[in-house]
């Protein structure tokens, strides 16, 4: 906890005050290949893409270069399925060469057949692998992941990562198949040797914005009649949380989640950020540069592209050109409509947006300071006992 907030939160409040002189990592879809078929993914549904052309070693590389030259430091691989990228492990040693550290995020389907050689790679590195599972009940995890071969195989990735000591972070998506199987979930990969779980509603909008959106796609979220359900389920993981030896996000989902919900039920709800927070900060579009599987330079994760790594030769100036539009429509506090339906990063830009604007945000600091501070003590305590 102690190093988390060196590392993480000083320096995220310095930023805030001083004012950020360049982003903290880069994020890329490295490609739009997938072995499953997720019912809320618009690649594993097989929606057609605008996207021409694919990313390559080469480009991977010079991605990396351009870090190193702007001491970016962290790389965030992600697709598609990561694995399925040919040359991924050389990427990962490339990026160790030069003090950059890979997150991969990864549904698990092919990891465990990785070669000891490879896997000592990831290990020596320190990259960090999230697993995306959505049920540790086969049942629900197939028809939301839409292969009954998605959980035995993520079980054997889990287990090769934790005998070789490599940390595991669990992704799941909470949908109207799963809600009420949560707390069951953080408990079985509690036992199996899973560090942290992390949970976020089905973003509603493209999760791919070359892609048009699924039909019906905010239908796979509950409906608002379960959110009291929903939240018992949450609060029983928080309890769970405090005893045991696994790290989640629960704390930091469950002041939003139920204006999240009804939003995306229904768009006479308004922006759902609103309810929250009185001034609105989006600290993504500041802090990650987004790259699509095609080189696309993306303004945030779910925005339409705006120019590509392959038209210039300086990723931070195609990255401010890429972003500038959408940077000047947050200033002035219009938002797209994907604001609305942007999940993923919400937590921090919660937190971002109660530091810049702490008056502004008084309500929402007095709600989340108790819950940090209670977080922080039995972290604590975890750690000692």
């Amino acid at each position: 906890m102690a190093s988390k907030i060196v590392n993480n939160y000083i320096p995220e409040f310095l930023t805030l005050i001083s004012g950020r002189s360049k982003p903290s990592m880069v994020s890329v879809n490295i490609t739009s290949e997938c072995n499953q078929k997720c019912i809320y993914c618009e690649i594993g549904q097989g929606v057609r893409t605008s996207a021409k052309g694919s990313i390559s070693t080469g480009d991977m590389k010079w991605i990396l270069d351009q870090m190193e030259m702007t001491r970016i430091p962290k790389l965030s691989i992600n697709g598609g399925e990561p694995f399925l990228f040919n040359d991924i492990i050389d990427v990962v040693e490339y990026a160790w060469k030069k003090n950059i550290r890979c997150t991969i995020t990864t549904n698990g389907m092919t990891l465990y057949q990785l070669p000891d050689k490879e896997l000592k790679i990831i290990k020596d590195s320190g990259t960090e692998i999230n697993i995306s599972v959505d049920s540790f009940n086969n049942e629900i995890n197939a028809i939301t992941r839409g292969t009954k071969q998605a959980l035995p195989n993520a079980l054997k990735s889990i287990k090769r990562l934790v005998d070789n000591k490599i940390p595991v972070t669990v992704l799941t998506a909470i949908s109207r198949f799963n809600y009420l199987d949560l707390y069951s979930s953080v408990a079985e990969a509690y036992e199996l040797g899973v560090s942290q779980m992390l949970f976020q509603p089905i973003i509603y909008s493209s999760n791919y914005p070359d892609r048009q959106v699924l039909i019906g796609k905010s239908n796979l979220n509950i409906n608002p009649e379960q959110i009291d359900e929903l939240k018992r389920e949450l609060k029983k993981i928080l309890k769970f949380e405090k005893k045991h030896k696994i790290d989640t996000n629960i704390y930091r989902i469950l002041p939003w989640i139920e204006y999240y919900i009804k939003s995306a039920s229904s768009a006479s709800e308004g922006l759902f950020f609103q309810k929250i927070l009185k001034k609105f900060y989006c600290r993504e579009v500041d802090a990650i540069i987004e790259i699509s599987y095609d080189g696309s330079i993306l303004p945030c994760g779910l925005a339409p592209a705006n120019g590509n790594i392959h038209n210039g030769s300086n990723l931070m100036k195609l990255w401010s050109n890429s972003t500038a539009k959408l940077r000047n429509e947050l200033k002035n506090d219009r938002y797209p409509g994907f604001c609305n339906a942007c999940c993923h990063h919400f937590s921090r830009n919660m937190f971002a947006s109660i530091m810049k604007y702490p008056v502004e945000n008084g309500n929402a600091l007095a709600m989340m300071l108790p819950a940090v501070f209670s977080r922080a003590m039995y972290k604590i305590l975890k750690n000692v006992f």
